[in-house]
């Protein structure tokens, strides 16, 4: 787990203040047991109910709400620690060059280290300062207890390192299957048209299927190591407390050497020591999940940059011109039913251009090609300067993360600004409804959002981002009316001080285009459309 504590390291503070309510937590664990077995001892073997017994409950009533209280300190500078290193990971991330669906690291993979900061790390503090708490309080109350408990305590760790290991193992295993299956299942998608004009529909469906039904399985192995890793924790602690109540209860009812408030505290302490270790167990069987994540990452940011840039700046190109094709030729390795041949294209800058043609016949493609996700087999793409590029697409990510990091995507804005290309976008009066306004938790777990409030949150994205480049694929896509609209007229806006290039089948955003560059049968041409009163027929 080296790699995952080394990003937590620049934020010493937080652990530090996971210390501190760590240390105050266990002397209120302490406190409790002690007055629980006072209060106890008056009532069952003293029989009085004086004033002392009432202010015995009273100071019990205290010590559990601040035990919360410290429990929950622990458990948020923990998230706060989440949040801090996925954003730092991300940024990381984002610029990164890898032949792996960036998409899911960025998603799936980050997500996946979040236990290890959220639940382990607090849990390693509590589990290690709690115990030790404990042994040093027995020590002066009953000390065999102590020793009892120090010598069956290291069994806890062991089988839980066992157990941890394998699930590391086994998380890796599970997300490069999702990668795989995620990367497979996009490519498929996209040429599903394709594949059903070949007849391969049914190899695709086996294929598929088997992709999914071997991530079912890792998940199934992931789940069935932590029940025998519960199974075995709760085995190991209840033999160990069996041990020290057998031991108490010989020393108070043969014996008679011990008194039985001793007794009774020492009874409560041991099931809060075993506790504390066991809960570390379950805590560390996540942190080896994440352990899995990290690696993936660490082996994204430790990649070669293999893949050469295929765009190249040519200043002296046309004066009209952004963007320019020549001879680009591409095919996807395995397919024989696709591919570009000697491309030659010209975008205008400061122009819409709308990309036209059926479903599977290359459009995103000529995008990916575009963006440089893809490296034409020969033929050169040029710019005609170092290009900003902006990107809405079909299907826009949310984070699990505050309203305000999802628009401005872990980088650094004023607020004002953001407020007011949130106002742009129309959800002025959606972050007035939340909690917490712009710093609202939303996502996956959190405050959810519909569709159209997702589209125009990546909208907001492309206003931060001020781009040279906007280009916008299907942007009006199963919208509703409203939201459909402000899409059209932010397409028009951008149109008027941005080159646009823009992927769509809908009149309402194709009617003010300049240039149309048609997509068919692999075959790319620049067209003009005949137009009537604005409106492509």
């Amino acid at each position: 787990m080296k790699e995952l504590t080394k990003y937590s390291m620049q934020y010493k503070r937080l652990q530090i203040f996971m210390f501190l309510a760590s240390l105050l937590l266990s002397l209120t664990v302490i406190f409790q047991n002690i007055y629980l077995g006072k209060i106890i001892n008056q009532m069952l073997v003293v029989k009085s109910k004086d004033e002392q017994l009432y202010l015995w409950l009273a100071i019990l009533l205290v010590v559990l709400l601040l035990r919360a209280g410290f429990n929950y300190l622990n458990q948020l500078s923990g998230q706060k620690l989440s949040f801090k290193v996925k954003k730092d990971v991300r940024n990381k991330l984002m610029d990164k060059d890898t032949k792996r669906s960036k998409v899911t690291i960025l998603t799936e993979v980050v997500e996946g280290i979040h236990p290890f900061y959220e639940s382990y790390l607090p849990q390693v503090f509590k589990s290690t300062i709690i115990p030790i708490v404990i042994i040093i309080t027995l020590f002066f109350i009953h000390w065999p207890a102590a020793v009892i408990m120090m010598i069956t305590a290291p069994f806890i760790p062991l089988f839980y390192i066992v157990f941890g290991l394998r699930t590391r193992d086994k998380a890796k295993d599970q997300m490069q299957s999702l990668d795989r299956f995620a990367s497979e299942f996009i490519d498929l998608t996209k040429g599903l048209v394709s594949l059903k004009l070949f007849n391969r529909t049914n190899q695709t469906t086996e294929k598929i299927h088997k992709s999914s039904t071997s991530f079912r399985d890792l998940t199934m192995e992931i789940l069935k190591s932590a029940f025998l890793s519960g199974l075995m924790l709760e085995f190991i602690s209840m033999l160990g407390i069996g041990i020290v109540a057998l031991e108490v209860g010989l020393r108070l009812i043969v014996f008679h050497d011990v008194s039985f408030v001793v007794a009774i505290t020492t009874l409560l302490l041991a099931p809060e020591f075993y506790n504390a270790i066991k809960d570390l167990g379950q805590a560390f069987h996540t942190g080896k999940q994440s352990e899995g994540y990290i690696e993936m990452i660490e082996e994204m940011n430790n990649e070669e940059q293999t893949k050469q840039s295929s765009i190249q700046i040519n200043p002296n190109m046309d004066n009209q011109d952004i963007i320019q094709f020549n001879n680009v030729s591409f095919s996807y390795p395995k397919r024989d039913d696709f591919s570009f041949e000697n491309i030659n294209l010209n975008i205008k800058e400061n122009s819409h251009t709308a990309i036209i043609g059926p479903s599977g016949a290359g459009k995103s493609t000529l995008i990916k090609l575009l963006l440089n996700e893809l490296s034409p087999k020969k033929g050169d793409i040029s710019y005609k300067k170092p290009l900003k590029i902006g990107y809405l697409s079909q299907r826009p990510y949310i984070f699990s993360a505050s309203l305000l990091e999802n628009v401005t995507m872990f980088l650094k804005y004023d607020e004002h600004h953001v407020l007011n290309v949130l106002d742009e976008v129309g959800l002025t009066e959606k972050v007035s409804q939340l909690s917490k306004g712009i710093n609202t938790m939303i996502g996956d777990g959190y405050e959810l959002l519909s569709g159209g409030e997702m589209r125009r949150i990546e909208l907001a994205r492309l206003l931060l981002l001020n781009p040279d480049v906007v280009i916008f694929d299907e942007p009006t896509t199963g919208l509703d009316i409203k939201t459909e609209q402000l899409i059209v007229d932010s397409v028009n806006q951008f149109a008027h001080e941005k080159t646009v290039i823009t992927i769509a089948h809908r009149k309402a955003v194709l009617k003010y285009a300049t240039h149309y560059i048609e997509v068919l049968n692999g075959e790319v041409h620049e067209i003009d459309l005949p137009r009537k009163g604005g409106v492509i027929q």
